[in-house]
């Protein structure tokens, strides 16, 4: 029989945590630079912005959930990129940016960070 450490479980859950949450900011920066391709406010832009605004108000709520290991440094600082990625995806919602490629590449180099 098998016998797991409770720290082994955990780091486990957490390597799986990341790996998740990699394909879901890969999966935000593929929507991105597909919307960007196309038409403003295509059904495609709607999606890829809405897609990375749900994913961004999910890793701020967990970031500032008090169980969170990460530093508080750490931490703010990922919330300040989140906020600021929400409220470019606002302007592009409202048709006053249209700066897609960006918010691709940021999602792509928090995702590189999570390695």
């Amino acid at each position: 029989m098998y016998q797991f450490s409770y720290a082994d479980i955990l780091a486990d859950d957490a390597d799986d945590a990341r790996a998740r949450e990699r394909q879901a900011l890969d999966q935000a920066s593929a929507m991105l630079l597909h919307a960007a391709e196309g038409a403003p406010g295509s059904v495609e832009e709607g999606k890829a912005v809405d897609f990375t605004t749900e994913l961004w108000a999910m890793f701020i709520k967990d970031l500032a959930h008090p169980g969170n290991a990460m530093s508080d440094e750490l931490r703010a600082s990922l919330m300040s990129i989140g906020l600021g990625v929400m409220a470019e995806c606002r302007r592009i919602s409202l048709g006053e940016s249209r700066d897609l490629a960006s918010l691709a590449e940021i999602c792509g180099i928090i995702r590189d960070g999570l390695r």
